[in-house]
This record gives structure tokens, sequence and C-alpha cells, in this order.
């Protein structure tokens, strides 16, 4: 995980697992 990047990887994981 880049740190830069962690807002939208924390999103990507969270929208999906949300969604299930």
């Amino acid at each position: 995980r880049n740190a830069h990047n962690f807002p939208l990887d924390l999103a990507a994981i969270e929208a999906p697992v949300t969604n299930a």
C-alpha cells in the first residue's frame, strides 16, 4: 500500500465490503 494512496486504498477496500 502506498502511503500517499492510503485513503484511496481504504475506500477501495471498504466500498466493496460495505456493498457486499
